[in-house]
Parts: C-alpha cells; sequence; structure tokens
C-alpha cells in the first residue's frame, strides 16, 4: 500500500487522496485532517507567541529583533509552520510537481484566515513572471490562494498583480542585496479594485520578507488600506537575534 502511495506522489499527486495518508510521514489516516497524531505533536506549528509583525517565532516581544532592524513594509504576516524539519521536504515537493499539498498546506492556512484576517476584502497571491510560471507549470502561491479562499469564502483577485522581470535566484543574497534585486518587480494591475481595499497576500515561504514587502509596496502605491501575509511556512530567525 505503501508503495502505492508513493508512486502516486511520483506522478505528481495528480492520482493522490491526501486525506486517506499523512502528507509528512505516509503513515494511514484513521480520522480527519492530513496528518497523523504524532506528526501532528513533532512538526513545527507555529503553536506560542510570534512576532506582531512577522509572524515568526520570536525571542522578543511583540516584535522581533529582525523588524526592529529592518521593518517589512507589509502590516503583518502570520504562518502556519516554521520552515525547518519534515516541512522543509514538504514544501520543496509542493514545488516539483506535488500539487495536492496545496490542498494540505490550504486547509492548515485558511484555519489562520478564518481567525486573523477573516475581514479581507481580497486576496492575492505573490505572482511569477509567465515564463518562469510556463517553466514551473503552476504557481504554487496561486494554488494555495485558491485554497484559502475556497475553505473561507473570501474573494480571490486574480491577476491583480503581476510581476514584471525575473528576478533570479536569491537564495545566497542578503536581505539588503533582496530588496535591490526586488525593486519595481511587481506591478499592479488592476488598481481601481485595490483601492481602499484590505488585501491578503498569500505565498508559500516568508524568508527574510523582501519579496512579500515589494509586492506590498506595489500594493500601497495602488492605493491598498492594509497588505497582511500569509504563507505556509516562515524561515527561523536567525539564532542570535533569537536570543536577544
Amino acid at each position: 500500500m505503501n508503495k502505492i502511495k508513493e508512486f502516486a506522489r511520483l506522478l505528481g499527486g495528480f492520482f493522490y487522496d491526501p486525506h486517506l495518508a499523512c502528507a509528512s510521514c505516509g503513515a494511514d489516516l484513521f480520522e480527519e485532517g492530513y496528518f497523523c497524531p504524532a506528526c501532528k505533536d513533532t512538526l513545527p506549528f507555529h503553536r506560542g507567541s510570534v512576532c506582531s509583525k512577522c509572524g515568526r517565532d520570536a525571542g522578543e516581544y511583540p516584535v522581533c529583533a529582525e523588524c526592529k532592524a529592518d521593518m517589512p513594509s507589509f502590516d503583518r504576516a502570520r504562518s502556519v509552520f516554521s520552515y525547518e524539519g519534515a516541512v522543509v521536504g514538504m514544501i520543496r515537493a509542493l514545488k516539483t510537481g506535488r500539487r495536492y499539498l496545496a490542498e494540505v498546506f490550504g486547509g492548515e492556512m485558511a484555519k489562520i484566515a478564518a481567525a486573523q484576517f477573516a475581514d479581507a476584502e481580497l486576496v492575492l497571491f505573490v505572482p511569477m513572471t509567465k515564463r518562469a510560471e510556463k517553466r514551473r507549470g503552476y504557481n504554487q502561491a496561486r494554488l494555495l490562494a485558491e485554497r484559502v479562499c475556497a475553505l473561507t469564502g473570501l474573494l480571490l483577485a486574480e491577476d491583480a498583480l503581476v510581476k514584471t522581470r525575473e528576478t533570479g535566484e536569491q537564495k545566497e543574497l542578503s536581505r539588503r542585496e533582496r530588496k535591490k534585486n526586488l525593486a519595481g518587480s511587481f506591478r499592479v494591475h488592476r488598481r481601481a479594485l485595490c483601492a481602499g481595499k484590505r488585501i491578503l497576500l498569500v505565498d508559500d515561504v516568508l524568508t527574510t520578507g523582501a519579496t512579500a514587502s515589494a509586492a506590498a509596496e506595489a500594493l500601497f502605491r495602488a492605493g491598498a488600506l492594509r497588505v497582511d501575509l500569509l504563507t505556509a511556512a516562515s524561515v527561523p530567525q536567525k539564532r542570535e537575534n533569537r536570543r536577544k
């Protein structure tokens, strides 16, 4: 049975039912949800106090040291998981063909959306360039946003935000370098729709916050009233900042 499930995963998740097996370890599920009891206990869910700005586990409250040093442009961010352990592999799998994981992550994200962002008037997702999306075959942020909206009833504004140019890999770039690399890379296509609105922006991972900040800045220039961010996971703060 496990071999069949793994074969289905390798096919990109088109025939895999995430309700039958734990999305993390593959164990059979005998209750509602996407994770077995063991993974529910061990996966790095954000369960405690978090930074009121970036939503990551913080050594200081209400605002963490990283946000104090370089305040993000968005109003608030929240995420389901810390980007570590098994979650890293799940996010990578979502980006490399296992689209069914958008249902898993999106289901957990919808709980946060309903609890903390229920007054959002529009849901947008961080876009990719057309070339990048064609290369991958889909935009995982869009899949997550669609799932969140399907479960919460929030309104998805498709193609309201566009990415105007390729920005390349940013893994090795510093926060400052990322900001410079992303400057001017987002444009609001439907300005009248976004003006005066409370917007919930969806993405897969919050790393330094540079991408979401660049997108938020474009939305604020278009007249958005508020821009909040919801992601599946967020990269933990540097350990030295956690201790401050």
